[in-house]
C-alpha cells in the first residue's frame, strides 16, 4: 500500500500514458479488408437473390406468411425489414386475429385507437393464438393403499387439458395424460359431420367460446350427456409484448340443463341458481401457448420424473 499522494498522482499519470490501440478503432466502422492483385478487380460484391425479385412478387410472398413468420423474416436483413412494414400485410393479420369482429368495425377500433396503424393494432390488442395450442399441466398428489401396515405410498398425478381456438368461434378441449407431442396430431384434425363430438380414449370434444376484451368465455356438452354443461371463463394475458401466450382459468363450473333454461355465458355462482352450477376449484393451472412447431421440443413434454411442477410464470 502507498502511503503518498505523489505517488497516487503518478500511477494515474503512468495508467493514462499506457498504449491501447484499440482505442483508435472507437467511432469508426470497419470494412473488409482488400487483397492485392488481378484478384481485386474482378471481386465484386455479391447480389441478394432476393434484392431482384420485383417488389410486387415480394409482397405477394410475403402475404402468404403468418405474422410470426414476418417477424422472423424482419431479423434476416434489411430489406426484408423494410419490406414487412407493408400495411396491407397487417391489415391481413389483423383481419384474421378478430374474424368475429368484421372488417368494418376492425378499420374503425384501427382508426380510432391506434392512429390508424395496422401493425400497432395487432401488436398492442389481445388477441386469442390460432397458429398452436394452449396446454394447461396440472399435478395433484394421491396417496397409495397401504399394504401390510409398513408404507403408505405417495403417488404424484400428471394430467394434461388442451384447448385449440378456431377463427370461427368453435373450440377443441381435451383432457388426457399424454403429453403434448402425442396429442397435437390428434388436436389438428377438426371434427365434421352431424356428430361433432368425438368420444372415447382420443376424442376431441367440440365447443363455443366467445371473447371479449381479454376474457374468453367457453361453453361445451359434456362427453356423454346431453344435459351436462362445462362452462369456463379465462383471462388472456401475455408474459412479453404481443406474445398473448397465458390463458389464466378464473372459473370453471358444470350446469345441469334439464329444467331447460338459459344460462348467461358467465360461468359465475351469480349467473344461475346454486342448484344448477357446480364449482370447480382443481386442476386450475394457466394455459400455456404452445406453437406448432414446437409440440416436440416444449419442455411440457417432461415426464413427472423429470418436472414435478411447472411455473407457468
Amino acid at each position: 500500500m502507498r502511503g503518498g499522494g505523489g505517488d497516487t498522482d503518478t500511477d494515474v499519470e503512468l495508467y493514462l500514458q499506457r498504449s491501447r490501440p484499440w482505442f483508435a478503432l472507437y467511432g469508426l466502422r470497419l470494412k473488409r479488408s482488400r487483397g492485392s492483385g488481378e484478384d481485386d478487380e474482378d471481386d465484386e460484391p455479391e447480389i441478394s437473390p432476393l434484392v431482384m425479385l420485383p417488389q410486387d412478387l415480394l409482397y405477394k410472398i410475403l402475404m402468404s406468411c403468418d405474422p410470426y413468420s414476418l417477424g422472423n423474416a424482419a431479423c434476416a436483413c434489411k430489406h426484408l425489414l423494410e419490406s414487412v412494414q407493408h400495411a396491407d400485410l397487417w391489415k391481413k393479420a389483423c383481419l384474421e386475429a378478430w374474424p368475429q369482429h368484421g372488417s368494418t368495425k376492425i378499420h374503425h377500433l384501427m382508426k380510432k385507437q391506434y392512429q390508424g396503424n395496422w401493425k400497432r393494432l395487432w401488436l398492442v390488442r389481445p388477441r386469442l393464438r390460432f397458429d398452436g395450442i394452449y396446454v394447461s399441466r396440472n399435478t395433484y398428489i394421491k396417496t397409495g393403499i397401504v399394504e401390510w401396515k409398513i408404507k403408505n405410498p405417495v403417488h404424484v398425478v400428471l394430467y394434461y387439458r388442451y384447448i385449440r381456438f378456431l377463427p370461427d368461434g368453435q373450440f377443441l378441449y381435451k383432457t388426457t395424460p399424454a403429453p403434448v407431442s402425442k396429442v397435437a396430431r390428434r388436436m389438428r384434425t377438426i371434427p365434421t359431420g352431424e356428430t361433432p363430438l368425438c368420444y372415447g380414449e382420443d376424442g376431441v370434444v367440440l365447443g363455443r367460446y366467445h371473447f371479449h376484451h381479454d376474457l374468453v368465455y367457453t361453453s361445451m356438452v359434456y362427453p356423454g350427456t346431453t344435459s351436462t354443461e362445462i362452462r369456463s371463463k379465462l383471462r388472456l394475458r401475455s408474459t412479453t409484448p404481443a406474445r398473448n401466450n397465458r390463458l389464466d382459468i378464473q372459473a370453471l363450473m358444470s350446469y345441469t340443463r334439464e329444467s331447460g333454461r338459459y344460462i348467461p355465458m358467465d360461468p359465475s355462482p351469480q349467473a344461475s341458481d346454486e342448484d344448477d352450477a357446480h364449482t370447480y376449484n382443481k386442476g386450475l393451472t394457466t394455459y400455456v401457448f404452445v406453437p406448432w412447431h414446437q409440440v416436440h421440443t416444449s419442455v411440457l413434454n417432461s415426464t413427472i420424473d423429470q418436472m414435478d411442477y411447472f411455473c407457468t410464470g
